[in-house]
C-alpha cells in the first residue's frame, strides 16, 4: 500500500466507516463493533434451533454416520488434530528462536504448517454442508451484510431492508458480498499493524494510553478496526521503547519486530555466554549477519577460522572445548 492509502486507511477507522461509488451514488459501509458481533451470535443461535427443529441434522450427527459409512475416521480426527499441534507447537516455541535465519525458516514452517491445517480443515468442513451450523453461519451472514450497508454517513438508513436483500438477483448478491470482501480486505491485521508503523502516524503514539483520549469514546463502543488500531499501537511503541538494539532493516516490518520482541530473552541467554574472554565466537548455524544482529563481533583470536589457522589447518575436540570455555 501506499503512503496515501495508509492515511485513507486511518481516516476510515477513526471515523467508523468507509465509502464507495455505485454508479454516482455515495453509499457507506459500517465497521462492526464488539455489540454487532453479539447480535450476529443471537442470529446465527436463532437460525441453529430453527433448523435443528425442521430437522437439519447437527455436524456431529452428520460425522456420525460418515464414520459408521466409513467417509471419516478416528484416524482423520488424529491426523487433523495432529497438524493442528504441530502448528500451534511451531508457533509456541518460535519465541526460543533467536537467529534472523532460523527466524526465517520456522516462519516458513509455520505457514506451511497452517496451510497444511487448513486443507485437512476443509476438507471435513466439505462433508457437512447441509448441517445447522452452515445454515445458521449462512443465514447470520445475510445479516451481516445487510446491517453492514448504509445510504448515510449517520449509519441510520440502511441501504436495502432484509426481506429486499433475500429477492435480490443471484449476480447482484454477488458483487455486494465481493465489495464488502474488497473493503475488509483492506482493513486486515497485517495492514493495521503496517499502519501503525508508518512515519505520520507515531506522533499518535503519546496518545495511546487512554482509548477515550485516542478517539472520545468510550471502549465498549469502540469498532474492532479501532480496537486492533490502538492495540498494535501500544504493543509497538512498547517495542519501541523498551528495545534499543532494533536492526534498522525491520523498523517498518511488523512482523520482524514481533519477532524481534518475542525472541529478546533468548537473544540475550545467547548474548551472555558470549561476554567475556571465554566465550566461544560463533553459534552453531548463524551466518555473519546473525552475529551481527545479536551485536556479537567474534575477535580474530577467538574464532573457529582463525584458531583454526593457528593449528596448522583444524582443530580436535580438546582445542574446540578450550575454545568453547569448558
Amino acid at each position: 500500500m501506499e503512503l496515501k492509502s495508509y492515511r485513507k486507511l486511518l481516516k476510515e477507522i477513526t471515523q467508523g466507516f468507509s465509502s464507495y461509488y455505485i454508479g454516482e451514488k455515495l453509499r457507506f459501509i459500517k465497521h462492526q463493533s464488539t455489540a454487532d458481533l453479539v447480535d450476529f451470535d443471537d442470529v446465527y443461535q436463532m437460525y441453529f434451533d430453527r433448523a435443528k427443529e425442521r430437522g437439519l441434522p447437527t455436524e456431529e450427527e452428520i460425522f456420525d454416520d460418515l464414520k459408521k459409512e466409513g467417509f471419516w475416521t478416528e484416524k482423520d480426527d488424529a491426523e487433523l488434530d495432529t497438524q493442528k499441534m504441530y502448528w500451534e507447537s511451531l508457533v509456541k516455541n518460535k519465541k526460543n528462536v533467536f537467529l534472523k535465519s532460523a527466524l526465517e525458516q520456522i516462519n516458513k514452517q509455520i505457514e506451511e504448517a497452517e496451510e497444511a491445517y487448513r486443507k485437512l480443515q476443509n476438507k471435513k468442513s466439505d462433508l457437512v454442508k447441509n448441517s445447522c451450523e452452515i445454515y445458521a453461519s449462512n443465514r447470520a451472514n445475510d445479516f451481516y451484510i445487510v446491517n453492514s450497508f448504509y445510504k448515510d454517513k449517520e449509519l441510520k438508513e440502511p441501504l436495502f431492508t432484509q426481506e429486499e436483500y433475500e429477492y435480490m438477483e443471484g449476480a447482484e448478491v454477488s458483487k455486494l458480498i465481493r465489495t464488502y470482501n474488497e473493503f475488509h480486505s483492506r482493513f486486515s491485521e497485517n495492514n493495521i499493524q503496517k499502519l501503525t508503523l508508518q512515519g505520520f502516524y507515531r506522533i499518535y503514539y503519546a496518545f495511546s494510553e487512554t482509548a477515550s483520549d485516542f478517539f472520545g469514546d468510550p471502549i465498549l463502543y469502540l469498532t474492532n478496526f479501532q480496537l486492533n488500531l490502538i492495540m498494535y499501537t501500544r504493543i509497538f511503541k512498547n517495542i519501541f521503547e523498551q528495545y534499543d538494539d532494533i536492526p534498522e532493516r525491520i523498523m517498518d516490518d511488523p512482523s520482524a519486530l514481533l519477532d524481534f520482541a518475542n525472541s529478546a530473552s533468548a537473544r540475550e541467554e545467547m548474548k551472555k555466554k558470549f561476554d567475556g574472554d571465554n566465550a566461544a565466537s560463533t553459534i552453531m548455524g548463524a551466518t555473519k549477519e546473525d552475529m551481527e544482529e545479536l551485536g556479537i563481533t567474534p575477535s580474530e583470536g577467538n574464532s573457529l577460522a582463525a584458531a583454526a589457522k593457528k593449528k596448522g589447518g583444524s582443530l580436535d575436540m580438546k582445542d574446540l572445548m578450550d575454545l568453547s570455555g569448558v
